[in-house]
Protein backbone atom coordinates (compact mmCIF):
# COMPACT_ATOMS: atom_id res chain seq x y z
CA UNK A 1 0.00 0.00 0.00
CA UNK A 2 3.21 2.63 0.38
CA UNK A 3 3.93 2.06 -2.94
CA UNK A 4 0.12 3.08 -3.78
CA UNK A 5 0.00 0.00 -5.74
CA UNK A 6 -3.14 -0.19 -8.01
CA UNK A 7 -3.69 -3.85 -7.89
CA UNK A 8 -6.91 -4.93 -7.55
CA UNK A 9 -6.77 -6.90 -4.25
CA UNK A 10 -4.68 -4.57 -3.10
CA UNK A 11 -7.40 -1.69 -3.46
CA UNK A 12 -9.85 -3.67 -2.12
CA UNK A 13 -8.08 -4.75 1.24
CA UNK A 14 -6.90 -0.81 1.04
CA UNK A 15 -10.79 -0.33 1.08
CA UNK A 16 -12.22 -2.66 3.55
CA UNK A 17 -9.07 -1.48 6.17
CA UNK A 18 -10.32 2.25 5.58
CA UNK A 19 -13.83 1.65 5.96
CA UNK A 20 -13.01 -0.32 9.03
CA UNK A 21 -10.99 2.19 10.19
CA UNK A 22 -13.34 4.86 9.68
CA UNK A 23 -16.76 3.10 11.40
CA UNK A 24 -14.69 2.35 14.24
CA UNK A 25 -13.10 5.95 14.91
CA UNK A 26 -10.00 4.93 14.63
CA UNK A 27 -9.69 7.26 11.52
CA UNK A 28 -10.35 10.87 10.73
CA UNK A 29 -9.74 12.80 8.00
CA UNK A 30 -7.63 16.03 8.74
CA UNK A 31 -8.47 18.93 6.44
CA UNK A 32 -6.07 21.97 5.83
CA UNK A 33 -8.69 24.44 8.18
CA UNK A 34 -10.25 26.33 4.52
CA UNK A 35 -11.55 23.30 3.36
CA UNK A 36 -14.86 22.75 5.34
CA UNK A 37 -15.79 26.40 5.53
CA UNK A 38 -14.84 27.04 1.91
CA UNK A 39 -16.78 23.65 1.03
CA UNK A 40 -19.79 25.05 3.35
CA UNK A 41 -19.58 28.57 1.58
CA UNK A 42 -19.78 27.51 -2.08
CA UNK A 43 -22.12 24.83 -1.50
CA UNK A 44 -25.06 27.38 0.42
CA UNK A 45 -24.59 29.89 -2.17
CA UNK A 46 -25.90 27.33 -4.85
CA UNK A 47 -22.17 25.89 -6.45
CA UNK A 48 -21.45 22.36 -7.37
CA UNK A 49 -18.98 20.68 -5.79
CA UNK A 50 -17.26 17.66 -6.92
CA UNK A 51 -14.43 15.92 -6.53
CA UNK A 52 -12.21 14.26 -8.89
CA UNK A 53 -9.35 11.84 -7.37
CA UNK A 54 -6.97 9.26 -8.10
CA UNK A 55 -8.48 7.71 -5.04
CA UNK A 56 -11.72 5.48 -5.53
CA UNK A 57 -15.19 6.89 -5.31
CA UNK A 58 -15.83 5.02 -2.03
CA UNK A 59 -12.29 6.01 -0.07
CA UNK A 60 -13.70 9.59 -1.27
CA UNK A 61 -17.07 9.12 0.06
CA UNK A 62 -15.37 7.68 3.40
CA UNK A 63 -12.96 10.48 3.59
CA UNK A 64 -15.94 13.11 3.27
CA UNK A 65 -17.82 11.12 5.50
CA UNK A 66 -14.99 11.24 8.34
CA UNK A 67 -13.43 14.54 8.74
CA UNK A 68 -12.18 16.31 11.47
CA UNK A 69 -14.68 18.70 10.41
CA UNK A 70 -17.65 16.11 10.59
CA UNK A 71 -19.62 14.71 7.22
CA UNK A 72 -18.79 17.21 4.37
CA UNK A 73 -21.04 14.84 1.85
CA UNK A 74 -24.02 16.83 1.77
CA UNK A 75 -21.45 19.72 0.13
CA UNK A 76 -20.82 17.21 -2.42
CA UNK A 77 -22.88 16.95 -5.69
CA UNK A 78 -20.23 14.12 -7.46
CA UNK A 79 -17.46 11.91 -7.33
CA UNK A 80 -14.99 11.33 -10.06
CA UNK A 81 -11.91 8.70 -10.31
CA UNK A 82 -10.17 7.11 -12.54
CA UNK A 83 -12.52 4.20 -12.78
CA UNK A 84 -15.32 6.29 -14.34
CA UNK A 85 -13.38 9.77 -15.90
CA UNK A 86 -9.95 8.45 -16.64
CA UNK A 87 -6.31 9.15 -15.82
CA UNK A 88 -6.26 12.99 -14.17
CA UNK A 89 -3.52 14.16 -16.70
CA UNK A 90 -5.33 13.36 -19.78
CA UNK A 91 -7.48 16.37 -20.91
CA UNK A 92 -10.42 13.23 -22.42
CA UNK A 93 -10.78 12.97 -18.73
CA UNK A 94 -12.38 15.94 -17.79
CA UNK A 95 -14.08 16.39 -21.10
CA UNK A 96 -15.85 12.97 -20.24
CA UNK A 97 -16.75 14.52 -16.88
CA UNK A 98 -18.31 17.69 -18.35
CA UNK A 99 -20.69 14.98 -21.11
CA UNK A 100 -21.70 13.60 -18.37
CA UNK A 101 -22.71 16.52 -16.27
CA UNK A 102 -26.40 18.23 -15.73
CA UNK A 103 -27.47 20.03 -19.27
CA UNK A 104 -26.74 23.44 -17.74
CA UNK A 105 -23.28 22.55 -17.03
CA UNK A 106 -21.73 21.32 -20.34
CA UNK A 107 -19.79 24.07 -20.88
CA UNK A 108 -16.17 23.64 -19.92
CA UNK A 109 -15.61 27.49 -19.11
CA UNK A 110 -18.40 27.06 -16.31
CA UNK A 111 -15.72 24.77 -14.57
CA UNK A 112 -13.47 25.45 -12.23
CA UNK A 113 -10.41 22.54 -11.41
CA UNK A 114 -8.04 23.16 -8.33
CA UNK A 115 -5.33 20.83 -7.46
CA UNK A 116 -2.08 20.71 -6.32
CA UNK A 117 -0.46 19.13 -9.70
CA UNK A 118 0.85 21.48 -12.37
CA UNK A 119 -0.09 18.43 -14.82
CA UNK A 120 -3.60 17.62 -13.88
CA UNK A 121 -4.26 21.57 -13.76
CA UNK A 122 -2.31 21.56 -17.40
CA UNK A 123 -5.03 19.09 -18.72
CA UNK A 124 -8.15 20.56 -17.10
CA UNK A 125 -6.91 23.84 -19.29
CA UNK A 126 -6.34 21.97 -22.28
CA UNK A 127 -9.93 20.53 -21.90
CA UNK A 128 -11.34 24.41 -22.09
CA UNK A 129 -11.69 24.23 -18.11
CA UNK A 130 -10.52 26.75 -15.80
CA UNK A 131 -8.18 25.53 -13.35
CA UNK A 132 -5.43 26.34 -10.64
CA UNK A 133 -3.05 25.39 -8.39
CA UNK A 134 -3.61 25.24 -4.86
CA UNK A 135 -0.15 25.22 -3.35
CA UNK A 136 -0.53 23.18 0.36
CA UNK A 137 2.71 22.38 3.08
CA UNK A 138 3.84 18.64 1.81
CA UNK A 139 3.00 19.01 -1.82
CA UNK A 140 5.57 19.00 -4.76
CA UNK A 141 5.98 22.51 -5.01
CA UNK A 142 5.85 24.62 -8.11
CA UNK A 143 9.40 25.19 -10.28
CA UNK A 144 9.45 28.71 -11.42
CA UNK A 145 7.93 28.28 -15.00
CA UNK A 146 5.06 26.57 -13.49
CA UNK A 147 4.80 29.18 -10.65
CA UNK A 148 4.68 31.58 -13.58
CA UNK A 149 2.87 29.98 -15.97
CA UNK A 150 -0.36 28.79 -13.71
CA UNK A 151 -2.90 30.97 -11.29
CA UNK A 152 -2.01 29.36 -7.77
CA UNK A 153 -3.59 30.04 -4.40
CA UNK A 154 -2.50 29.12 -0.81
CA UNK A 155 -5.93 28.47 0.42
CA UNK A 156 -9.36 27.91 -1.20
CA UNK A 157 -10.53 30.84 0.05
CA UNK A 158 -8.20 32.50 -1.94
CA UNK A 159 -10.49 31.92 -4.91
CA UNK A 160 -12.58 34.65 -5.81
CA UNK A 161 -16.01 33.22 -7.49
CA UNK A 162 -17.37 36.40 -7.21
CA UNK A 163 -14.90 37.56 -10.14
CA UNK A 164 -15.81 34.10 -12.18
CA UNK A 165 -19.65 34.81 -11.49
CA UNK A 166 -19.04 38.26 -13.37
CA UNK A 167 -17.74 36.76 -16.73
CA UNK A 168 -13.90 37.44 -15.50
CA UNK A 169 -11.26 34.78 -15.98
CA UNK A 170 -8.61 34.14 -13.25
CA UNK A 171 -5.69 34.71 -15.08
Amino acid sequence: MAADNKMPALKNLQGFLWRSGYESGALKCTLFPDVAPVLQKWNSSGLKIFIYSSGSVAAQKLLFQYTDSGDLRLHISDYYDTVNAGAKNDSQSYARIIAGSPEHLRRAEKWLFCSDRACEVEAALTAGLEALVVVRPGNIPLDAEESSRFYHVQSLADISLYERANGNSLS
